[in-house]
């Protein structure tokens, strides 16, 4: 690494406002890539298996699993290891 890299390797609290933009746009719309069958979809469009303290979304075409979301008293987890992307629209208007 030179010295003008070392400049651009920061702590992950320099991506708050970029993740911070990306978590509060609508999910079901943002488009997801399965890493099994390489299909592309909306969030909205996956199949749910519900449970009481989360949910697994899976691959409505080969049944992958995607997402899986669990909400306990330690707090929340999001795990997307079946996931090869997760892509959000821009908004109109924003840069």
């Amino acid at each position: 690494m030179t010295e003008n890299d070392s400049d651009l390797v920061l702590d992950g609290n320099a991506a708050a406002g970029l993740l911070q933009e990306i978590f509060a746009l609508e999910i079901t719309t943002a488009q997801i890539q399965c890493d099994t069958c390489d299909s592309v979809g909306a969030v909205g469009s996956l199949r749910l298996y519900a449970a009481p303290m989360g949910a697994v979304l899976r691959c409505q075409h080969c049944d992958a699993r995607l997402m899986t979301a669990v909400r306990t008293p330690h707090g929340r987890w999001l795990q997307m290891t079946g996931a090869r992307r997760l892509r959000f629209q821009r908004r109109t208007g924003t840069a």
